[in-house]
């Protein structure tokens, strides 16, 4: 069956390319991107180290079937995540 996945990764000290998403990344960034998901294929993510010794931690994992995110798109779009770092103070 088809899945949406989103995250929120962190790399630092280094550069990585996540496989099933695109480009590069060395900095904190939003990942989505569609993959399959069945007994013989967990929920994974793998990456490539393409530079430096990185540090990466993956959080805010959101995951829905592709349908779901199809007929949500525009609101699964627009979420933003809050950790709790840029919260304004009163």
């Amino acid at each position: 069956m088809s899945y949406w996945v989103s995250f929120d990764v962190n790399v630092t000290g280094g550069t990585i390319s996540i496989i099933g998403a695109d480009g590069d990344i060395n900095a904190r960034q939003r990942v989505s991107y569609k993959m399959i998901i069945n007994n013989s294929h967990p929920i994974s993510m793998s990456y490539h180290v393409k530079s430096g010794s990185p540090t990466v931690t993956v959080t805010n994992m959101l995951i829905c079937t592709w349908d779901e995110y199809q007929a949500n798109k525009t609101l699964l779009d627009s979420i933003e995540y809050f950790d709790g770092d840029t919260m304004p103070r009163a």
